[in-house]
């Protein structure tokens, strides 16, 4: 995978999730995983908000996407090579009946009102390890 030195590209997702459908969509990204990796993503990670703190003066995660008590924070990363990688992947995602079956089952167990947020990014060639 390219994204080590922070090569690479990848697309962000941030759910916010009652804790009533924890398990139901756990199951469900298990499943898209598959789907992703059989197409061709390298790998995907998922992390839930551990702590709600923040420096003074910055804001927090959950307070940005207006998170409540019962509700968990999740964060997935899907790696690529590049742009084109992920373009590529997308497409045969696209010709795959499977596929669209699984991810429409997305939204009915993310918080309702929330619309899942998403962003890709491209590695920054430095290396911060100096």
């Amino acid at each position: 995978m390219k994204s080590e030195g922070g090569e690479g590209y990848v697309q962000l997702f941030v759910y916010r999730v009652p804790e009533s459908n924890r398990e139901a969509l756990r199951d469900l990204l298990k499943q898209i995983v598959q789907k992703l990796r059989q197409h061709g993503t390298l790998n995907s990670e998922f992390y839930r908000l551990h702590s709600n703190e923040a420096f003074q003066g910055f804001a927090t995660i959950s307070s940005t996407f207006d998170a409540v008590p019962a509700e968990e924070l999740w964060v997935e990363l899907d790696h690529y090579h590049d742009r084109q990688h992920r373009d590529h992947v997308m497409a045969s995602l696209a010709k795959d009946p499977g596929a669209g079956a699984l991810f429409r089952q997305l939204r009915p167990l993310v918080s309702k009102g929330y619309t899942i947020a998403m962003g890709e990014f491209e590695g920054m060639l430095t290396d911060f390890r100096t």
